[in-house]
């Protein structure tokens, strides 16, 4: 047991990554990191990762100096995106059934089982049509027995959510054992067939969410971390367990947010008034994510967009590519070297762990073998032949490369075709050269096996290049395409869409790279702060930033930048109420969350308002995990000019309320 560990009163931030998992402890004095641990991301098992993480930081803190235990995942995310979301039933009310078939053939609407059901209200919150109870008992008979969840929505319940709150009663009185999501819940804008979908996600992300916090608070039970645990949302703000257990669909993209958030916390980005490009280099992606001139995170207005499906949830405007230190180093079909978008594992890291791929990188070289220096990993899952069998046989002492595993085989396309099959089912790895090997080659990263890297860098370098040339081109590579990609966010910002291989796409890679001397005619400038996160940040991100003559920002502990921004969050709930008015009975309607309510006034009308809605939202936000919450109320008053005779027409007006915790 280590001596002298830290017993300053602090904030464990986790985030659990794709490749890795990182924790952080931050001084609530001072605000200053104190320890930091990295651990590889086990994604068969996420809860023996954390437990494995918070015992490497435990060895430098005390339990008890925890006083805030804040988690950032790509769990919700990655369920969306592998269609891992548990089975779970969606009960539309008032839905129109020619609109619902046309979004289920779009793709949208995907349901164990999906009931339509009599009701729903109008625009202005009226009832449509009744709620059809009878038959809401009869759909509920008819949900199979495997579903976990059912997900509630019923037409312009954000105009009033009565039937969606009713229904919602008689399905808890049926079927007590199934987790319940309502449309209202989680969204107040209008798309019925986006917040259909959003409720859907939601419910099917219950379950996992449910058992992964449960798995979590028993695991900081059994180390003595006695406080309550709090999760990152897709917009990088924090809320309780409790909350998130039920809307766990908040979570999407809470890994980006967390680094955005982590990293302007790091690089004082909110003093920037132009804004800040955040740059997060991971293992397989890198994000760009944008800071406004405040230093908050950059919000999707239309919602977020999960594995194609449009969704309501408010998260950060981001844009992922396919680069990262372990992407694959391949040829294109004009044999130039490029990225592929799959993750692979390095040669450097591959030959720490197994020596003798060194002997069988010398052995291609000698043999004169020029090309990709691939290698296979066994993984895991069952053989459907005896090809595969073969080949799982042959990986069973260890890592050994394609050349050597279809030695004296016929038909070599074929058996290619077979083994991409095999990996694509994960019955094998891939391991390749990488950026992470060109950064080994150049002597900038000393971690792994540099020799497997020069090895691999010589087997597919062009004829006449050195290892160094390689290297130096992969290096190049990853700078020019992040340029590349900030530009284009740049642009898009103004308006200007780059085409991908159109003429200005090629005119920027020219000037990226200077074919020709285009830099003497064209000058690329970046219009914001430039901020590097991730592990591989430090190597790139300085380069890209000289490339655009923007001077880069890398703050200390950037490669643990989602971490620190998971134990920096902020508590917030926004809640959006809509007053509207009758013109033919000169009131005005109060579309509130448990209904509707109408006054001659338009001032009594949001007296009514705010009276229901600060305690209404107080205890909401205790129940979501704040302490002691504050609200702070905006009004906006819509109203349009009259063409021609002069003076305004009134047409709505919009309270928000914004909670925050002053704990």
């Amino acid at each position: 047991m280590k001596e002298n560990k830290i017993k300053t009163p602090g904030i464990i931030g986790i985030d659990a990554g794709g490749t890795y998992t990182d924790l952080a402890f931050i001084s609530s004095e001072d605000w200053s990191v104190q320890a930091r641990v990295k651990t590889p991301t086990n994604h068969d098992d996420m809860v023996k990762t954390i437990e494995e993480g918070l015992d490497l930081i435990l060895e430098n803190i005390d339990a008890a100096a925890i006083c805030s235990f804040n988690l950032a995942t790509t769990l919700a995310t990655n369920a969306i995106v592998e269609n891992k979301l548990r089975k779970a039933a969606l009960i539309l009310i008032g839905y129109n059934e020619t609109i619902v078939k046309n979004a289920v053939a779009d793709g949208a609407l995907h349901a164990d089982g999906l009931f339509l059901v009599g009701g729903g209200h109008n625009q202005r919150g009226e009832e449509k049509e009744s709620l059809n109870e009878e038959q809401m008992r009869k759909k509920i008979a008819e949900i199979p027995d495997n579903v976990e969840a059912v997900a509630i929505s019923s037409f312009f319940s954000v105009r009033n959510p009565s039937h969606e709150n009713r229904a919602a009663e008689i399905l808890q009185e049926l079927r007590p054992d199934l987790y319940i999501s309502c449309g209202h819940e989680l969204s107040t804008d209008l798309d019925a067939i986006k917040r259909a979908t959003t409720t859907m996600m939601n419910a099917g992300l219950i379950p996992i969410v449910m058992e992964l916090l449960a798995s979590v608070e028993d695991v900081c039970n059994r180390k003595g971390i006695q406080v309550p645990i709090t999760i990152v949302r897709g917009d990088g703000t924090i809320v309780g367990a409790p909350w998130a257990k039920m809307h766990p669909v908040e979570m999407v993209l809470s890994g980006p947010a967390a680094s955005a958030c982590g990293a302007r916390f790091l690089a004082l980005a909110d003093a920037d008034e132009r804004g800040t490009f955040i740059v997060d280099i991971g293992g397989t992606t890198t994000d760009i994510i944008r800071l406004d001139g405040k230093g908050k995170p950059v919000l999707l207005e239309e919602g977020a967009i999960v594995a194609g499906h449009k969704t309501l949830v408010k998260a950060i405007d981001i844009c992922t590519f396919g680069l990262g230190g372990d992407s694959r180093i391949i040829y294109d079909d004009a044999q130039t070297l490029t990225m592929g978008y799959r993750r692979v594992r390095s040669l450097c890291s591959l030959a720490h762990e197994h020596p003798h791929i060194i002997e069988e990188l010398k052995m291609l070289l000698q043999k004169g073998h020029h090309g990709e220096p691939l290698f296979l990993i066994r993984g895991s899952g069952d053989t459907e032949d005896a090809f595969e069998a073969k080949i799982l046989a042959n990986l069973e002492d260890g890592p050994h490369a394609i050349e050597v595993l279809l030695f004296g085989e016929n038909t070599l396309w074929l058996k290619h075709r077979q083994i991409e099959r095999m990996e694509e089912k994960g019955l094998i790895q891939y391991a390749s050269f990488t950026p992470t090997d060109a950064l080994h080659v150049l002597g900038l990263l000393e971690k792994w096996n540099q020799k497997a890297s020069i090895l691999g860098a010589r087997l597919i370098a062009p004829y006449g290049r050195s290892a160094n040339d390689v290297a130096l081109y992969v290096r190049n590579l990853v700078v020019n395409t992040i340029g590349r990609e900030l530009l284009k966010q740049s642009l898009a910002m103004k308006g200007f869409a780059l085409l991908t291989g159109g003429e200005g796409q090629r005119l920027i890679d020219a000037a990226l790279r200077d074919e020709g001397n285009v830099s003497r005619q064209i000058q690329l400038m970046l219009d914001k702060a430039l901020v590097g996160a991730g592990a591989p940040s430090w190597a790139f991100i300085p380069f890209v930033g000289e490339s655009l003559h923007e001077a880069a920002i890398l703050p200390d502990h950037a490669d643990v930048a989602g971490a620190v921004g998971a134990a920096v969050g902020s508590f917030s709930l926004v809640y959006s109420v809509q007053i509207m008015p009758l013109k033919e009975s000169d009131r005005f309607r109060v579309h509130y969350p448990l209904g509707i309510a109408d006054f001659s006034a338009l001032e009594e009308a949001v007296d009514y308002a705010c009276e229901f809605m600060n305690p209404w939202l107080t205890d909401r936000a205790l129940n979501a995990g704040a302490v002691n919450p504050r609200i702070n109320t905006q009004r906006y008053d819509k109203t349009a000019s009259i063409n021609g005779i002069g003076g305004e027409i009134y047409l709505y007006t919009r309270l928000t309320f914004e909670v925050t915790d002053f704990s």
